[in-house]
């Protein structure tokens, strides 16, 4: 990826505070604040540890727990090794328009999309597409031949996320608005400034190495741009209590519970120290890296004091454009190949998508795939294929891990295989009194999912300060069995 400096950013600071006030920036700076928000979060993870921050691990909660889970879990225990790629480097539905920024920071790889090599000379061999060259076509070759895939949007020329022809303002907390003179002088005013004085203005590079330090502090400081452009690095996360957790009452659309979880409390302080559970629940929790950063925040109900991400988020739902844009699009939809266990989280999943190629007798007239090809330019012996993704366990349409395995879930998410751990060694090295550990279940319904997920992203400790005000007086024996099953999110329509 290029190193090189993408923007100018004209600061505005208070030298005796050493403290940016605000800074002034171009539309295409501005999108790229927008694409943050849009990152997974298993994106995000990845992405800090490779800016290879030392003080990462502490600055998303447990996702770097989460994340670093999925690395070290043996490639046994997912169904095929596409279902551990989908989760090492998530895919976003915002993806395409990312890939048209001045500076994407995302560098996943780009979906790809595969056909048989018999695509031409087999009928059979061309209904189907996979965005796995791995997949097996019916008549038994692997899946190699790749396609490219016509952009539906090329005509938008005004911006990626922003289409008003602008420059815009940044506040130290990250507040965004369209630049005004209006604008510039009720901010100072709110920050006590009689003049510019005591203020002096610095233009500065930016590229991908403060784009990443920027990110890291939305979730730490309370000045993202001091700590980045003056002091240039991210604070540790401060260890937040969650007081009062998520009840059940808060949650809008709240369904029936639909499993419990078995789990390991300390009596004498009510500290969740384990849980196991089953391959259905793991799917649930790895999900978690998968929702983008934007809906994440939204969805943790009174919205965390996490950074400034509020302040971001709330500055681009405020903007004209992006209030026209949310009237029209569900808050988080996620690829189509994400289709599993999403109901507790609101997740949407993308239609299947259904691709057209033009077909000669003898060869491909293009190796490139659109969703809706003219039938008045086709030529004699030409045809259009119609193709549909292939149905496969890579697509993860019925999980990502193995059924039938047992998992264990540690207070800060570190997720193992029970088959790869030692349930004795996890004993000994909690050192305390046996009989202080009891067997518990919690109901696990839409309101504890959310508090799992809101403590996951502000805590280290996300089972015992997401689920302990769930715990229930009844004890293991007293409580029925059922084993873990979240309905499918429904497809649009």
């Amino acid at each position: 990826m290029d190193m090189k400096p993408n923007f100018s950013l004209k600061l505005l600071i208070d030298e005796e505070q050493n403290k940016v006030v605000l800074a002034e920036t171009c539309k295409d700076f501005a999108d790229v604040l927008c694409s943050l928000l849009t990152l997974p979060m298993g994106t995000i993870v990845r992405l800090l540890e490779k800016h290879q921050n030392p003080q990462s691990s502490s600055i998303v909660g447990c996702f770097h727990n989460l994340y670093k889970s999925v690395l070290d879990m043996d490639i046994d225990n997912f169904k095929t090794p596409g279902c551990k790629n989908l989760l090492m480097y998530p895919r976003s539905m915002q993806e395409s328009h990312c890939r048209k920024l001045k500076l994407n920071v995302d560098d996943t790889e780009a979906t790809k999309f595969f056909v048989c090599p018999n695509f031409v000379s087999v009928e059979s061999c061309c209904k189907v597409y996979s965005n796995i060259s791995t997949s097996r076509c019916s008549c038994g070759n692997s899946m190699t031949r790749e396609f490219q895939v016509e952009d539906g949007e090329q005509d938008k020329v005004d911006g990626v996320f922003l289409s008003c022809r602008t420059s815009f303002i940044i506040t130290d907390d990250m507040k965004v608005a369209v630049n005004s003179m209006g604008h510039v002088l009720n901010v100072l005013n709110d920050l006590g400034y009689s003049g510019f004085d005591k203020l002096q203005e610095m233009v500065i590079d930016v590229g991908l190495e403060e784009v990443l330090t920027l990110l890291g502090c939305l979730f730490t400081s309370d000045a993202p741009l001091t700590d980045t452009f003056l002091r240039n690095h991210c604070m540790e996360m401060k260890p937040k209590v969650l007081t009062p957790l998520v009840q059940e009452s808060r949650v809008a659309g709240e369904v029936n519970d639909v499993t419990t979880l078995k789990v390991y409390v300390r009596k004498s302080d009510k500290v969740i120290l384990y849980a196991e559970c089953r391959e259905e629940f793991v799917d649930f929790l790895f999900t978690f890296l998968v929702i983008p950063l934007g809906f994440a925040w939204e969805l943790s109900v009174d919205h965390l004091n996490m950074g400034c991400v509020g302040n971001l988020r709330r500055s681009v739902k405020e903007l004209r454009f992006e209030q026209r844009r949310e009237s029209t699009e569900p808050k988080c939809m996620l690829p189509y190949y994400y289709s599993f266990f999403t109901q507790l989280l609101d997740v949407v999943i993308q239609e299947t998508p259904e691709y057209e190629c033009l077909v000669s007798r003898r060869s491909y007239n293009s190796s490139r795939l659109s969703k809706n090809i003219k039938k008045s330019v086709l030529a004699d012996g030409e045809r259009v294929a119609k193709l549909t993704p292939m149905v496969t366990s890579d697509s993860a349409s019925t999980g990502l891990v193995k059924g039938e395995t047992n998992f264990i879930v540690s207070d800060d998410l570190v997720v193992t295989a029970m088959n790869s751990s030692s349930t004795i060694s996890l004993l000994s090295k909690l050192q305390m009194n046996i009989s202080d550990i009891e067997e518990q279940v919690i109901s696990i319904g839409k309101a504890q999912a959310i508090s799992l997920l809101r403590a996951s992203l502000i805590t280290t400790s996300a089972l015992s300060n997401g689920l302990s005000n769930f715990l229930s007086k009844i004890k293991l024996k007293e409580a029925s069995t059922t084993t873990f099953k979240i309905p499918k999110s429904e497809k649009i329509l």
